[in-house]
């Protein structure tokens, strides 16, 4: 199962890169890097993480396959489907989503971060407050102050 997330993950990134290098430029009209320059970066990174996944995914597979095979074995094990953490996440991401705008991005990524932690790192409470708050903070600096890209401020524009 894990192959086909693994596919599905390359797919994406394809089209990803595809779609927003065919509908976005490159340079702006002043020659500098424009509006597709950064996402065509991402989407390359993507490909290539995507891609190596992918091979040392279905390399394990058909290893797995060849070791049943010669040892006469019809069955392979089952493997666990992690349901329940798979809808945490989506969840989680579900609720970032919805609250971005009105709570803020700094807000809605600290309350992420926590509760994302809470659930799949438990009993580091230092260690997850530590990474809630640091995280956004990066994310802050990085996006809204050096590259002036406008994070929503959501209740944080009250305060300024």
């Amino acid at each position: 199962m894990r192959h086909w997330f693994s596919i599905g993950s390359l797919v994406f990134s394809l089209a990803f890169t595809i779609y927003g290098f065919s509908t976005l430029d490159l340079y702006d009209v002043n020659g500098r890097p424009g509006p597709g320059y950064f996402p065509l970066i991402i989407g390359i990174g993507l490909i290539i993480c995507t891609g190596i996944n992918t091979v040392k995914d279905l390399a394990a597979v058909k290893a797995k396959q060849q070791q049943a095979g010669a040892e006469g074995q019809q069955e392979m094990v089952q493997q666990p489907t992690y349901a329940k953490d798979t809808l945490v996440i989506a969840s989680l991401v579900g609720l970032l989503i919805a609250v971005l705008n009105s709570a803020g991005a700094i807000i809605a990524m600290i309350v992420f971060m926590l509760l994302f932690l809470w659930y799949f790192n438990p009993g580091k409470t230092k260690q997850n407050i530590s990474y809630a708050v640091l995280f956004p903070g990066a994310v802050y600096l990085l996006f809204d102050v050096w590259l002036q890209a406008g994070l929503p401020d959501g209740l944080l524009s009250y305060f300024y």
